[in-house]
């Protein structure tokens, strides 16, 4: 097999494990990008929401219960306003979504589904957990979502959802006295929920993947090419000259003498050694030649003799 053969199968060989690593190691930093790029963004919603809420249970609602103690408003519940108005935002951004949904809510609307029943049950069971964070859904629907629960902390909320009696007339009216009452102080009675979608994410990071594996197949495979080049010329070629000429050497009984043309460094200097070799066999034959004893006279040249 020749030189260049060897070499460019060890460096295929090294090519295909070094981008193999750059790729899985490349791949994981990016969907760890993607997944954090994720979370942001649902952190950002749900921080809007929350401010929203803050907003309204400090601000407005103050404001439309000092103007009317017997009507009621529902911009003055948290949950409505902050739901009403991401609405507005998911009309412009469907894929991003806002949910604040209930086991017995006052508004039939939020009432949870069979998913977020599950999410709720987890909170009530562990008092303590703030949040829930996973994906759900298969293939291009599949789903990053954050759940926070939202937890009676104010005897004020109490006062529309204790008992149908404690609740103002006009909610009453509105909503009626079948739901959204019996809620108990400290208990995760509903969940705000975020979705965000994967695909998008998933997609720049699979992008981005791409572009760092072609790059570096681009640099491996000129760099090898450049490799073989300079091999042939500086490695290959003089040492086929050097086979040549020693093939030549040792069919000759006299040294041709010379050096290769267009050979230098090491590669004229082994060829020289090797002129060198030959013409120090060649005295050293000679020499020997020169002091070997004479043949043995045969009997018959002595009896010609007497």
């Amino acid at each position: 097999m020749r030189i260049e053969t060897r070499f460019a199968w060890i460096i295929a060989f090294c090519f295909c494990f070094g981008v193999t690593v750059a790729g899985y190691i490349s791949y994981r930093l990016e969907i760890r990008q993607a997944h954090e790029d994720i979370k942001q963004k649902a952190d950002l919603l749900l921080e809007t929401a929350m401010a929203l809420r803050a907003f309204t249970s400090e601000e407005l609602t103050p404001v439309l219960r000092s103007l009317s103690q017997t009507d009621f408003h529902a911009a003055q519940v948290p949950s409505f306003v902050a739901q009403t108005t991401l609405k507005r935002l998911n009309a412009r951004f469907p894929e991003y979504r806002y949910r604040e949904s209930a086991l017995d809510p006052t508004n039939l609307n939020d009432r949870a589904s069979d998913w977020e029943v599950g999410l709720l049950r987890q909170f009530r069971a562990d008092p303590e957990r703030q949040e829930l964070v996973g994906e759900h859904g298969e293939g291009e629907q599949r789903r990053f979502y954050v759940a926070r629960p939202i937890r009676i902390k104010s005897e004020a909320c109490l006062q529309c959802h204790s008992t149908p009696a404690a609740a103002p007339a006009a909610m009453l009216a509105k909503y009626g006295s079948a739901h959204g009452f019996g809620w108990r102080l400290g208990e995760a009675v509903a969940l705000q929920l975020v979705e965000v979608p994967t695909g998008p994410a998933r997609q720049k990071a699979w992008s981005s993947v791409l572009v760092t594996v072609g790059s570096l197949a681009c640099v491996f495979v000129l760099s090898a090419a450049v490799f073989l080049l300079l091999l042939r010329r500086h490695v290959t070629h003089p040492l086929e000259a050097l086979t040549r000429a020693a093939h030549l050497e040792s069919l000759h009984s006299e040294s041709q003498g010379g050096q290769l043309p267009g050979v230098g460094g090491q590669f004229g200097e082994l060829q020289a050694a090797i002129q060198r070799l030959k013409l120090s066999l060649d005295r050293a034959l000679r020499l020997f030649e020169g002091q070997a004893p004479p043949a043995p006279r045969r009997a018959s040249d002595d009896g010609e003799a007497r």
